[in-house]
């Protein structure tokens, strides 16, 4: 059956975010339809610059930033101003990731931009919310691990650790960008409702925070029992992890290795068997260390109790069940063609997925000026020698 267009087309959004906390967001509008034009400086996204690389071009900046239109302008150039108002004009959601300050600095806050379109639908992420005494600090995804309290939350349930762990993910950004679109969907729906825009404004470490609704609550309430530790258990190549939570899991764990007495030894109890977490994985690994990961996996998973072994990222994009879901697609962003992850949003009756094209930095400069603002030749050429346009010369893979 054919699909009906993705359930966001026909609606333009004007995006000035950089790196991953926005792109994401906006690429996910883009995967259900959205027509996304990424505003970007002279020297493009920094995550374009982004390794690895090859033939010029950065797989990691094209996976996050799918689907999208380019253009490159100069927003402090003095005639930069107007052409913006006059593109959010044909716009229907403005996003920004600036820190707290810089948009209204350039006339482009919510405040401005909204007497030129008053059912403007405008988000704003950033790390500590565009109010309050730190709202003006920088922020990238590791300093909102640090400052939210999720590092230490983590390292809580580590042992023997006198220091935080290293990491390079980052969490923080792909979870303000998903509820940015989240949002930003809400605030079209109730615009559809009412004509009315809205302002969006969100905040790192708030959203990080709400992730931590266990490590928060056991800190105003002591609780009468530690969570127990989900980690690895040993096997004779590697580990695997076992969640057997619930007096149903902890059952078909204690048949399908063998040891029904364990249902004598530890009790039926949720509560009171998680006090002896640590001894039952003890004896747990006693069988596992005899079996392969891929061995014990099978025989707990195929018992009932949920179970996995630990994998590469690359092991798990070529999982059956992802070949079989189709969550792996490929695009192509000029230098050639890389997999990337589908998008992780499914609708059963519209488009949603990546589009398989990356934009080169301003590469549809003419084609949004024309589409949007019915501007000619004549007048594109001349914003560029004026230095409100940047072109970066290079091809991009035709859509």
């Amino acid at each position: 059956m054919q699909k009906a267009a993705g359930a966001l087309d026909g609606v333009r959004v004007l995006d000035f975010t950089g790196v991953i906390a926005g792109p994401f967001g906006t690429r996910l509008m883009a995967d259900l339809g959205a027509e996304v034009v990424k505003v970007e400086p002279p020297i493009g996204d920094l995550l374009r610059g982004a390794p690895p690389r090859r033939g010029g071009r950065s797989p990691y900046f094209g996976q996050i930033n799918c689907g999208k239109k380019s253009i490159s302008v100069d927003l402090k150039h003095p005639k930069s101003k107007s052409l913006i108002l006059s593109l959010v004009k044909k716009s229907d959601v403005v996003v920004q990731n600036f820190r707290p300050g810089v948009m209204a600095g350039l006339g482009l806050a919510y405040s401005d931009l909204r007497k030129h379109k008053a059912d403007l639908i405008y988000c704003s992420i950033s790390g500590y919310g565009q109010e309050g005494p730190s709202s003006h600090r920088p922020a990238f995804a590791p300093i909102i691990h640090a400052a939210s309290g999720y590092d230490l939350a983590i390292m809580s349930y580590q042992d023997n650790l006198d220091k935080p762990l290293n990491g390079a993910n980052a969490t923080a950004d792909y979870l303000a960008a998903s509820l940015a679109m989240g949002a930003i969907s809400a605030a079209l729906l109730k615009r559809e409702k009412t004509g009315q825009g809205d302002e969006i404004d969100i905040a790192m470490t708030e959203v990080i925070q709400n992730i931590l609704a266990y490590e928060i609550q056991e800190l105003q309430f002591k609780a009468e029992r530690q969570r127990p530790n989900y980690g690895p258990v040993r096997t004779k190549d590697g580990y695997i992890i076992v969640n057997p939570i619930s007096p149903n899991n902890f059952k078909d764990l204690a048949l399908a290795v063998g040891h029904p007495e364990w249902l004598d030894e530890f009790p039926l109890n949720t509560t009171d068997r998680l006090k002896n977490w640590t001894r039952l994985m003890n004896e747990l690994e006693k069988w596992t260390v005899q079996h392969t990961s891929l061995e014990a996996e099978k025989i707990i998973q195929d018992g009932g109790c949920p179970c996995s072994r630990y994998r590469d990222v690359w092991d798990s994009m070529h999982d059956a069940q992802v070949e079989a879901r189709r969550g792996v697609v490929e695009i192509d962003d000029g230098a050639g063609p890389y997999l990337i992850p589908n998008t992780p949003v499914r609708l059963m009756n519209s488009e949603a997925e990546p589009k398989r094209f990356v934009p080169a930095l301003g590469a549809d400069n003419a084609a949004v000026l024309q589409q949007w603002l019915g501007l000619d030749e004549a007048e594109i050429k001349q914003l560029s020698e004026s230095g409100v346009l940047f072109e970066k010369t290079e091809k991009r893979r035709a859509e």
